[in-house]
């Protein structure tokens, strides 16, 4: 049986910059993409969030929203450093191992793993406790689907062990579409249409969504 593992280190950079400045946790904090008031914010905290900051919208905007805003720009290269780090530790865990695009996002093959793990629970909850001696806050979903156990893990702040199918599926319905990584003038659109969860996203009309969106 196909078993797939979403391993989630949700907004990476965010993560890192605060590792390099952990003074600013008390704060509003962003990530952006140029330390100038047309810099673009591409990360965000809760309380950043909290005070209107939205990924997507200019620098200069967000420090009008947030007057006690934290942000800095995290290099690539300090990212792809991470990733390498995690990368070597989930090595451990599975000999089947992918990368996604979005930064901070790994499927596992969970499949076969019974001889040492009875239970996915416990794979999952180690494997979230070693990348949190890391340093590297996680949570990781057990299911059937890559797109169903990634949707799932970026929605949730918890592990999850799906024990079938269908119950990944009522789930992945109620995930918001505010946590996936969706382009933000596409989000804003589908907010002014009151379409907020994926359960909502794929009950349109597909004749219509198609043309206008692609």
């Amino acid at each position: 049986m196909v078993r797939w593992a979403c391993v989630s280190v949700a907004a990476l950079p965010l993560q890192l910059l605060l590792r390099r400045e952990p003074a600013w946790a008390s704060f509003p904090v962003a990530v952006v993409d140029e330390d100038k008031p047309q810099g673009r914010v591409l990360w965000t905290n809760d309380k950043a969030r909290a005070e209107g900051v939205l990924v997507g919208q200019n620098y200069a905007v967000a420090l009008s929203l947030a007057s006690g805003l934290r942000a800095a720009v995290v290099p690539d290269a300090e990212i792809d450093a991470a990733i390498v780090e995690i990368k070597a530790e989930l090595w451990r865990f599975s000999p089947s191992l992918e990368i996604s695009e979005e930064k901070g996002v790994f499927w596992l093959d969970a499949a076969g793993l019974g001889r040492l793990y009875p239970k996915l629970s416990a794979w999952a909850k180690s494997l979230r406790e070693r990348l949190s001696a890391l340093g590297f806050s996680s949570n990781v979903v057990v299911g059937f689907s890559r797109f169903g156990t990634y949707a799932v893990a970026r929605a949730a702040r918890v592990n999850r062990n799906f024990e079938s199918a269908e119950e990944e599926r009522d789930a992945l319905r109620k995930v918001p579409l505010a946590c996936l990584d969706i382009e933000p003038t596409f989000r804003d659109v589908l907010a002014k249409l009151g379409v907020y969860t994926v359960e909502a996203l794929v009950s349109l009309p597909a004749t219509g969504l198609l043309p206008r969106f692609g």
